[in-house]
């Protein structure tokens, strides 16, 4: 029912997209947390998210790895992509400022990045506010034993009975929520859904 909705918003352009989330823990988390997306599928893909593991397997206490189902819409469609999540958890400001300083040295699409980063990284960061990172609002619906979640700029929910919790984003996707676009890899295991 809330997956109909949100599609229904996304079409009319009043979200820009939603994830449905197996491990939804990093909102509301008590000590700093950062998640970062890949495409499942393609071995770029594969090697981006393992040099990425690797560079918080030197900075994180805890680092756990879940599926996640993207939904944006392009050129009059839904687009739907198959993703994976690395959440890592910190001990403090200083390692999580650290990382955030890894994602935008190495995980940002530049000539010096990881191949496969993507030019906009979808990183959400909760339990801190490091530099570099610009305030977002994650609304959240359980729907059966996965989490469905928009980022918008907006406290106020697009639909009734979400919870809300702040986070923090990369700098290039406040024009991005607010309607902007932003140039999506071309992946050809995304699918398209029409009207």
């Amino acid at each position: 029912m809330i997956l109909a909705a949100l599609d229904g918003l996304v079409r009319s352009g009043r979200v820009t997209g939603y994830t449905v989330e197996e491990d939804s823990s990093y909102l509301g988390a008590h000590v700093p947390a950062l998640t970062y997306r890949m495409y499942m599928d393609g071995p770029t893909s594969h090697l981006n998210l393992g040099a990425f593991a690797c560079a918080m397997g030197e900075l994180a206490m805890t680092m756990k790895l879940s599926r996640v189902h993207g939904t944006v819409a392009r050129e009059g469609a839904l687009v739907r992509s198959r993703q994976l999540c690395l959440t890592a958890e910190f001990a403090g400001e200083r390692e999580i400022g650290a990382a955030m300083a890894v994602v935008h040295a190495r995980f940002v699409a530049a000539p010096k990045a990881a191949p496969g980063s993507w030019r906009f990284p979808d990183v959400r960061v909760t339990g801190s506010l490091p530099a570099a990172t610009a305030p977002a609002f994650a609304h959240h619906w359980r729907n059966g034993r996965a989490t469905a979640v928009v980022l918008t700029l907006d406290p106020e929910s697009p639909l009734a009975g979400a919870a809300i919790d702040r986070v923090q984003v990369l700098p290039s996707w406040v024009d991005y929520l607010t309607g902007g676009e932003i140039e999506f890899a071309d992946i050809p295991q995304l699918t398209l859904s029409r009207p």
